[in-house]
């Protein structure tokens, strides 16, 4: 990745990629081999398992919901993590569904080796 923001867009932009192919392919590049995903209930780790899990939750908030997830804001850096503000809205009405935070912990190939990502509304 170029830059922090960059990262950080294609963090969001993983749960919106239709092609599978293609979310598979972004899960690799954005997460390490043993990276781990935490949100409410969720708790998942490695490829693998990251990749079903964006899959499940493109499944049903994207495709059968008709949710976009949008481009995050208010991005902050320090070293080695990552804070950014994240929301989720009707695709056709941009009404908000949900929003949070979200922290990305990045390893030293600036990969993600974890995020967290809480819920507000």
């Amino acid at each position: 990745m170029n830059s922090v923001e960059d990262l950080v867009q294609t963090f969001i932009n993983v749960w919106n990629e239709r092609d599978p192919a293609r979310r598979s392919q972004m899960v690799r590049s954005l997460w390490a081999p043993d990276g781990r995903h935490l949100m409410g209930a969720q708790d998942v780790r490695g490829h693998g398992a990251l990749d079903e899990r964006v899959a499940t939750s493109h499944q049903r908030n994207v495709i059968e919901q008709g949710y976009t997830f949008r481009p995050a804001t208010a991005i902050q850096s320090l070293p080695g993590v990552i804070k950014f503000r994240w929301d989720m809205a009707r695709s056709e009405s941009g009404e908000v569904i949900s929003a949070g935070v979200g922290f990305l912990a990045i390893n030293g190939e600036g990969r993600i080796a974890c995020d967290y990502l809480f819920t507000e509304v």
